[in-house]
């Protein structure tokens, strides 16, 4: 008696997904920022000018380390992920250097301090003990947005590239965010945080690489169908969480004369 023989069915049905020029796409994705991440964080601003009372900045501080704390346990994703590190030299290998070294960065083994631990010693200056910080409970946006890039930061290397790098560090960069803390916190609070300084330079660095190297993984269907998921999704949260930081300043009590 012979066996039944089992059909598989046949999964060469195509990728579903047409490509756009690298340019035209790269565009789009600056549309989808504009249209998702159109709220500023007002609270930045309210640190700039002076106006934030402490007990604020305090959560603020907090929430900074609640993203520095994670983020920074991730970057080893994108460094096993990066597509060339079979160069024959690593200084040939663009992706996997950029983030060898950015993760040598934060981790403080590049020149600056431990980017972690930057944030815990502005942790002590405002006040706020380890213990304190392991139990603070963040925003519910910030936790979606952490976590939904570092889900994009294992997938694969072009949608963590995506979420983190060009929709994280270029983005931030581009607020002006980290000088505007810096100098409203030495201005205004009498408070020196090296964490500040050193994104007001490097985030810029960053942010420009990762634009450069996201052209260079942007180029198939697929990959763009990728590629523009991810962002959506994180501008998507991004764009909540600011309008959720800037409820902080409508309760009483949020502001101070300077």
């Amino acid at each position: 008696m012979k066996a039944d023989r089992r059909e598989f069915t046949d999964v060469r049905v195509g990728a579903g997904h047409e490509a756009r020029p690298v340019e035209e796409f790269m565009a789009e994705l600056e549309a989808i920022q504009a249209e998702r991440c159109s709220t500023r964080n007002q609270v930045w601003e309210r640190v700039a000018d002076g106006t934030l009372t402490v007990p604020l900045l305090q959560r603020f501080c907090k929430e900074y380390w609640f993203l520095g704390v994670w983020y920074t346990a991730e970057f080893g994703s994108l460094v096993a992920n990066a597509p060339d590190p079979d160069a024959a030299t690593l200084g040939a290998s663009e992706h996997f250097q950029h983030w060898i070294q950015n993760l040598a960065d934060e981790t403080g083994y590049a020149g600056d301090c431990n980017h972690v631990d930057m944030k815990v010693e502005w942790a002590r200056m405002l006040g706020i003990g380890e213990e304190e910080l392991r139990a603070y409970v963040p925003l519910p946006e910030t936790i979606g947005m952490t976590f939904t890039s570092m889900y994009y930061m294992r997938r694969s290397y072009e949608e963590g590239l995506a979420a983190f790098g060009w929709a994280g560090e270029r983005f931030a960069a581009s607020t002006g965010y980290a000088l505007m803390m810096y100098e409203g916190m030495r201005d205004h609070y009498g408070l020196d945080v090296e964490n500040f300084k050193v994104h007001a330079y490097a985030e810029a660095d960053h942010g420009d690489a990762a634009d450069y190297l996201l052209r260079q993984v942007a180029v198939t269907g697929l990959q763009q169908h990728r590629i523009r998921t991810a962002i959506t999704h994180v501008f998507t949260l991004r764009n909540a969480r600011a309008a959720a930081l800037n409820r902080w300043l409508e309760e009483p009590g949020a502001l101070r004369d300077r």
